[in-house]
């Protein structure tokens, strides 16, 4: 029995009550792999694990449970078949939850220099000036849970991503959460895309390897209509303003629904190192 984890244990583990396990059990989500037919005491083994991960996920984005069935397949649910089924149900929670970040986003922007014409960033003592488009905007010091992106991705894939992220950041008992993005950097000389979700832990050991800390401070900000595909010409349009040849452009969803109906659902993001305030 030493390859087989007690429902109690798993309890423990994954901090899911036994009485939540019994009923995944009870409508098929999530099967013990070993009853004993004389206690009725169920086991798990280690691989199970993750489906539970998979299943406290999909709980926190607002899939029914009883519709997690269906996507279950030789003990593993079928991620991307879940996926794309609740996106839609994702994607209402999000922005109920983060409307009022939008509200406050939106207030800033409006605080902050006009999106036409050249713009000042205030009360900078190095004077530096806007291309036309940008705002500026002050941004607190963020942690990131991210995984590469390879040149092949696009973004009908972002959405598998993000679940992945969510998976990992149960795993490593990180809180994560929106906004989520594509983290670009530019260093040495090499150019390097991540998938990114906030996370309000502080990590480490393992956890700190998949993380990234970006800086607080003064950005230059300009909304987009589409996800960012050609990184030298964005480079390019802040070769003036940026004052490092190693700098990130921090692509993310604004999760506004005004700015999704405008036609301008993403925000690129410049950290400003040379100014200050």
């Amino acid at each position: 029995m030493s390859q087989y984890m007690s429902i109690g244990k798993v309890s423990k583990l994954k901090n899911v009550s036994i009485k939540s396990l019994r009923y995944y059990d009870q409508i098929g989500i999530l099967k013990p792999a070993f009853v004993n037919t004389e206690t009725n005491y169920r086991y798990y083994t280690e691989e199970q694990l993750y489906l539970l991960d998979a299943i406290t996920v999909c709980i926190k984005l607002g899939i029914p449970l009883k519709d997690l069935n269906k996507y279950v397949e030789n003990d593993s649910i079928n991620l991307q078949k879940l996926l794309y089924d609740g996106k839609i149900l994702a994607e209402q929670k999000i922005l109920e939850i983060h409307h009022c970040l939008g509200t406050l986003q939106q207030t800033l922007q409006k605080i902050g220099s006009s999106v036409t014409g050249m713009a000042k960033i205030p009360k900078s003592k190095t004077g530096i000036l806007l291309p036309d488009g940008f705002y500026h905007s002050i941004i607190k010091e963020r942690r990131l849970l991210t995984v590469p992106l390879d040149e092949i991705d696009t973004p009908k894939y972002y959405g598998q991503h993000i679940l992945k992220l969510f998976v990992t950041a149960q795993q490593y008992g990180l809180t994560a959460s929106y906004p989520s993005g594509v983290l670009h950097e530019y260093k040495g000389g090499v150019y390097t895309r991540h998938m990114f979700l906030t996370i309000t832990d502080y990590p480490v050991d393992d956890a700190a390897k998949a993380c990234h800390t970006l800086s607080g401070g003064n950005y230059a900000c300009r909304k987009i209509s589409t996800h960012m595909s050609d990184f030298a010409s964005v480079k390019s349009e802040m070769k003036e303003v940026l004052k490092s040849e190693d700098f990130c452009i921090i692509e993310t969803d604004t999760l506004s629904e005004q700015n999704k109906k405008d036609g301008y659902p993403f925000e690129l993001e410049y950290y400003l190192a040379g100014a200050s305030v």
